[in-house]
């Protein structure tokens, strides 16, 4: 029977720091992917890119074109460090599962919810044992990873850990924006009444098949950088009206982006060159990274 924590221990970005290295997968394919842009303010240039959480074999190597920039950069800039494996179970620990000798999941979510969630549990022989042990926000996203699996997508062919491995090769320091301890701690200070909404938006985006189309979307979006795709999609998602749809778009998107454009700022002053690597939707709309640091006094140009 197949283990959601299996998908736990692969996750990227959110889940980061449970993910074990990977070798690079190999493509010859050389078309243009992701958003990549350079930005500057004065003396001080870094380059910024849009990356995708999950990944396929073909998605790699990046096009030659971003390469040879990012073989120039002193240190690649993660949201976290989707290495340090010893920290991220302490992390997930400490934030995203109940502790042993406490009531689980399944004894603190409403009845009908237990049940769909058990139907997709029976559906894709997955155990439900590990399952109860996690809160709703963190079952809610390793739901959405089993669906990208589903669908082909895997956190340990991310961007992340193409990067990750990239910095490794060429013994670039490896930075974070966040780390995973912040992430997670979004998730935790929400109220048990809008976890459970998220987890049950994830449950619904399974049972209609709605999340294996978002991530078919945004990976069509990443491979063909595609800025209006990614742009037309954060409309969508900011035009829901669920609690666990406004706690995405507006905790777990946009409200990070005042603190990213600080600690990108503060990165850049000593004066090395750093490329900054964040999920692509992080970047567009008009609250994205792109016009908050243009708002800023920097010029952002698409490479």
């Amino acid at each position: 029977m197949f283990s959601p924590m299996n998908l736990l221990r692969g996750s990227a970005a959110l889940l980061a720091g449970l993910l074990c290295s990977v070798a690079l997968a190999q493509s010859t394919d050389t078309s243009r992917r992701g958003l990549l842009y350079e930005i500057r303010k004065g003396n001080q240039a870094a380059l910024l890119m849009g990356t995708i959480h999950v990944g396929r074999p073909e998605f790699y190597p990046l096009p030659q074109s971003q390469l040879a920039r990012i073989d120039k950069v002193d240190a690649i800039v993660l949201e976290a460090d989707i290495a340090d494996t010893a920290r991220a179970i302490a992390a997930t620990q400490k934030y995203a599962v109940y502790p042993a000798g406490e009531p689980g999941l399944d004894s603190r979510l409403p009845p009908a919810l237990k049940a769909r969630i058990e139907a997709i549990a029976a559906k894709n022989q997955l155990d439900l044992t590990p399952l109860w042990r996690m809160k709703p926000w963190m079952l809610g996203n390793v739901l959405a990873l089993f669906e990208a699996a589903q669908a082909g997508y895997m956190p340990a062919l991310s961007v992340e850990a193409y990067l990750t491995r990239l910095a490794r090769q060429q013994n670039k320091q490896l930075l974070e924006l966040e780390g995973i301890e912040q992430q997670f701690e979004i998730f935790e200070r929400a109220p048990m009444s809008t976890q459970v909404s998220f987890l049950e938006d994830a449950v619904k985006a399974v049972e209609t098949r709605a999340a294996r189309r978002e991530i078919n979307r945004i990976a069509q979006a990443w491979e063909a950088a595609d800025r209006p795709a990614l742009e037309r999609l954060l409309a969508e998602m900011r035009a829901q009206t669920s609690v666990g749809a406004r706690f995405t778009v507006d905790s777990i998107l946009l409200a990070r982006h005042p603190e990213m454009v600080k600690r990108i700022e503060a990165t850049m002053r000593d004066g090395k060159s750093y490329l900054f690597a964040v999920g692509s939707l992080h970047l567009v709309g008009p609250d994205g990274l792109v016009e908050l640091l243009r708002a800023r006094g920097y010029t952002v140009t698409p490479l």
